[in-house]
């Protein structure tokens, strides 16, 4: 009932989730506010840090007493990629053997990243995963899994509750947003930049026809059938359905638009606990980042043979208008003002 009065012009869209929703859900979201997920030892508040602005929402300052997970709430196509190999470059953060290791979805979703098969608890996570390396109070371990995120991650929130109670670890989430009529059309193009499937061989036109049908199917109350090039860039429903039985401040909230400022990596680095490098170093940091992966894309482009993909005026309109409601729900839930 809490989920339909605050989310009401698009309940029925997730009608069926309520049949595999866990019941644990509706328990601790009455009781969040005395409910903390991460050990009580492993987080020292530096007063009330949370700030609104234009590029950044929720999220506090705190000292380490513990080894922190820095793990990505979402969104793909978002700039996720881009903050892990930013936070790559900090002398405290450890590296993985691959940026998404899927490890809060429960250990048979954790990709393989040395031995085969996936791990089956905490431990040898870290064994595989991080080469034995564990992270020491003061480190910042990666997984940055744009997925958790979604509905479909969210709905199994008992899995991630386990986890966290199984871990030592504190974990620190930071979900980047983006203008999300933009952030399907990329998700679409990346489908053709990378050739999957019979994307690599579609025009432009055809891409708006795909995206089209995507958009129509998710109009029809249905979260399956692909429309994730739709449902994912629906940020309030997961946010709130998330912060309900997680501490608002172990969640930073980021304007992808805005990821070049040093403020937000200021914001980011406090946030995960990190020293907070010099102006000039994070500069670097940036610039370098940004560079390659500027000449990544330039090389993707050449192998597929394609160009970005620019959706048409028309289609760009009709997304605009669905995605509207989820936005003034975003800005409520945040309390910010507009983003985009």
């Amino acid at each position: 009932l809490k989920l339909r009065k605050t989310f009401q012009p698009t309940f029925h869209s997730y009608k069926s989730m309520a049949l595999i929703y866990p019941l644990g859900f509706f328990l601790l979201a009455s009781g969040c506010n005395s409910i903390n997920m991460m050990p009580s030892s492993g987080l020292v508040h530096q007063g009330n840090m949370m700030e609104t602005d234009s590029h950044s929402a929720l999220g506090s300052q705190f000292l380490l007493n513990s080894p922190v997970i820095a793990t990505s709430f979402g969104y793909q196509k978002c700039g996720t990629t881009f903050i892990s190999d930013v936070l790559r470059l900090h002398p405290r953060v450890i590296g993985n053997a691959a940026k998404e290791l899927h490890y809060l979805a429960g250990p048979e979703a954790s990709v393989e990243c040395k031995k085969p098969g996936p791990p089956s608890n905490f431990s040898e996570f870290f064994e595989d995963c991080f080469g034995g390396q564990r992270p020491m109070t003061g480190q910042v371990a990666l997984d940055f899994t744009p997925t958790y995120g979604t509905i479909q991650f969210v709905t199994t929130l008992d899995n991630n509750l386990k986890l966290l109670n199984q871990s030592e670890a504190v974990f620190r989430y930071i979900a980047v947003l983006r203008e999300p009529a933009a952030r399907a059309v990329s998700a679409v193009g990346m489908k053709r930049k990378n050739n999957e499937g019979d994307y690599g061989n579609k025009t432009d036109a055809e891409l708006d026809e795909v995206l089209f049908t995507k958009l129509r199917i998710r109009e029809n109350h249905d979260v399956g059938s692909g429309s994730r090039f739709i449902t994912d860039g629906e940020y309030a429903i997961p946010l709130q359905m998330w912060l309900e039985s997680h501490p608002r401040d172990s969640m930073l909230v980021l304007n992808n638009e805005k990821l070049s400022m040093l403020q937000t990596w200021k914001r980011i680095f406090r946030h995960l606990g990190l020293p907070v490098p010099s102006n000039g170093r994070i500069r670097e940091m940036i610039e370098g980042v940004n560079e390659a992966y500027r000449l990544k894309q330039i090389e993707k482009y050449e192998q597929s043979q394609t160009q970005p993909y620019k959706a048409s005026d028309w289609l760009m309109e009709m997304l605009r208008r669905h995605y509207e409601p989820y936005n003034q729900q975003l800005w409520k839930l945040l309390g910010s003002p507009q983003w985009w």
